[in-house]
């Protein structure tokens, strides 16, 4: 890839060696087009995280009203005088 600031060329980097440059721009034609399998794959990652972070709210709500209702227990037994 030739440098557009300074002319050097740089092989298959993007960033110049001369100058620091960087020639890589985010715009449609340097984007890699994903096949389909790639596509479902990054799906299925996305859904996962998101999948995870929900079942891991639920957890700790399960977690505090299991601890809740164990204080409350416990509580109870000591304060009634049993």
């Amino acid at each position: 890839m030739k440098c557009p600031r300074c002319g050097v060329e740089n092989g298959s980097r993007t960033i110049c060696n001369e100058c620091g440059y960087f020639m890589y721009r985010a715009v449609d034609q340097n984007r890699k087009q994903m096949t389909k399998s790639e596509r479902a794959r990054e799906d299925a990652k996305i859904i996962w995280k998101n999948v995870s972070r929900v079942l891991r709210v639920a957890w700790m709500v399960l977690v505090i009203i299991v601890m809740s209702f164990l204080m409350i227990a416990v509580l109870t037994y000591f304060f009634n005088g049993v």
